[in-house]
């Protein structure tokens, strides 16, 4: 099975790059591929395809993936555009319910901080055919990850030393010429020779000598370096505010198959975007200890209850130890999302919890808290709440089949619950009365179909 996917995910990617390169050529754009080339035009090999793009024809370009996308029925699971960088992710199903995914990423120039190392223009010199694919220099390709390691203090993996080595002793006039931009001749020179003898992972250089060739590159750049560090700085500050990863949840009562979409979800994500790009958490950020472990250090209690599998164990505290209790997951939930979460989503990156703060308004009895719903919901107001939310719903009969630990009635009330907070806009119905598979990738598809919303948006 895992050969007919990927002989599918690789037909798909031949069909797309084919309408790609076939296209760029046409329009005349000014491009070629940075890195990862040896399996073109026919397969990425690689997570993404990086291309170098002339600035004045990356609009062009732009335009060209978005018309690809319309004509072969693919949405935008995502689209990041900042002062050097534009990202898409093109994702579509085929009829077996497979994911068929590719990313673009469009570069106008090598930089760090804002800071230019490289022009597109120096990127797009001597190119090669690869395969009918034009392609960067092998000098380009070395010193867009080269400058960049240098530039912020750290190495080189070992794997590149090699490869790297090869091209330093080839192209060792080159590099020089380059790299005296940002550093003295003699010191290019010693740098050179060493990545040439196979050394590229051990070189670093000191934080003076980095603040003196970020000056010296930044003062290269003339009358356009005081607005590229501007952009730069407000791209930064745009991705502050305004995170572009995904803040999820999933609810549900025991039983109901929650864990089981999860993982579904949680695979198919990470086909989408990236097994390093989506994170899994349970319930609570949990910056804050459980109040049981708070209690066993004040109180100097031996023993802390951990039977997880019988969650009402507990008798429910009184109004003011209730409103203890809130008050204390209120402060874990909203200093965690500062501390926890939105530094996730502003890497870009999606953070999937498996219940949240929905599942206490619902059933706040597991959290040994008595109090309204009203003033539940009331309290769930101050909180910063993901941005989606769903609701896995499955007929009560079921749910008492599968887990009998709880009485019909009680699964009958928590549903009607949860269906509460989907009339008032809080939470995404999915039915799971089916298979997993069904309930999985409606939940993925309605991710794909607002982040492919918010990419025309953008685009606009």
């Amino acid at each position: 099975m895992k050969q007919i996917i990927s002989d599918s995910q690789g037909l798909f990617e031949a069909e797309v790059l084919k309408a790609l390169f076939d296209n760029m050529a046409e329009l005349s754009l000014r491009y070629a591929v940075l890195r990862n080339y040896e399996d073109l035009p026919n397969r990425i090999g690689a997570r993404d395809i990086d291309i170098v793009v002339h600035p004045e024809d990356l609009r062009a370009a732009c335009e060209l993936v978005v018309r690809i996308a319309f004509e072969k029925g693919l949405r935008m699971a995502n689209h990041y555009a900042d002062e050097r960088l534009t990202q898409f992710a093109l994702v579509r199903r085929n009829a077996m319910g497979e994911i068929h995914q590719i990313k673009i990423d469009f570069f106008i120039r090598s930089e760090v901080y804002g800071i230019e190392t490289m022009s597109a223009v120096v990127m797009l010199r001597d190119l090669r055919q690869f395969n009918g694919v034009p392609v960067v220099a092998d000098t380009v390709l070395l010193l867009d990850k080269w400058l960049f390691h240098l530039m912020v203090g750290r190495p080189l993996h070992a794997k590149y030393d090699v490869f790297f080595a090869s091209i330093a002793r080839a192209e060792a006039a080159a590099l020089i010429c380059i790299l005296t931009r940002a550093l003295p001749s003699a010191r290019a020179e010693e740098l050179v020779g060493e990545l040439a003898l196979g050394r590229g992972s051990k070189l670093v250089l000191s934080l003076p000598e980095r603040s003196r060739a970020l000056s010296r590159l930044w003062t290269a750049q003339g009358v356009s370096a005081l607005s590229n560090s501007v952009r730069f700085l407000g791209f930064r500050l745009r991705d502050l505010l305004r995170p572009h990863g995904v803040f999820m949840s999933v609810s549900g009562p025991d039983g109901s198959g929650k864990t089981t979409v999860i993982n579904l979800v949680i695979a198919q994500l990470r086909i989408i975007y990236g097994d390093d790009l989506v994170e899994y958490a349970h319930f609570r950020p949990n910056l804050l200890p459980r109040i049981a472990e708070v209690v066993k250090k004040i109180l100097a209690v031996e023993k802390v209850d951990k039977n997880y599998d019988q969650p009402y164990r507990g008798v429910p505290s009184g109004s003011i130890g209730s409103m203890v209790r809130l008050g204390y997951y209120w402060l874990d939930y909203f200093i965690g999302y500062l501390c926890g979460v939105w530094p996730v989503i502003q890497k870009r990156k999606i953070i999937l919890f498996d219940r949240y703060y929905y599942d206490m308004v619902v059933d706040s009895l597991r959290c040994r808290i008595l109090l309204s719903k009203s003033v539940l919901r009331l309290v769930g107001c101050l909180l910063p709440l993901p941005k989606y939310a769903f609701f896995i719903k499955v007929d009560h009969n079921e749910i008492y089949r599968r887990k009998q630990e709880l009485t019909l009635k009680r699964i009958t009330m928590l549903n009607s619950q949860y269906v509460n907070l989907v009339e008032r806009g809080w939470l995404i119905e999915v039915d799971n009365n089916g298979v997993p598979e069904k309930a999985s990738a409606e939940i993925v598809n309605h991710i794909v179909a607002q982040r492919h919303l918010q990419s025309l948006r953008r685009l606009e």
